[in-house]
């Protein structure tokens, strides 16, 4: 599942898949957008913006 930590809060909420590509769509340059998807689920990185962290976590 795909978490979204907000800067602010630092609450965390799941989004979805669709939600998670739409982030990457926007802050990065399309040709990298599969292999950072591949990158967060793997647990090799963690995506940033100026709103929010982005992470894979697994479900329990």
């Amino acid at each position: 599942m795909f978490v979204k930590i907000d800067k602010k809060t630092l609450q965390e909420v799941g989004i979805s898949s669709e939600e998670m590509v739409l982030v990457l769509e926007a802050d990065l340059k399309p040709q990298v957008v599969d292999d950072t998807l591949t990158d967060i689920v793997c647990g090799r990185y963690e995506h940033s913006n100026a709103l929010a962290t982005y992470k894979y976590k697994t479900e329990k």
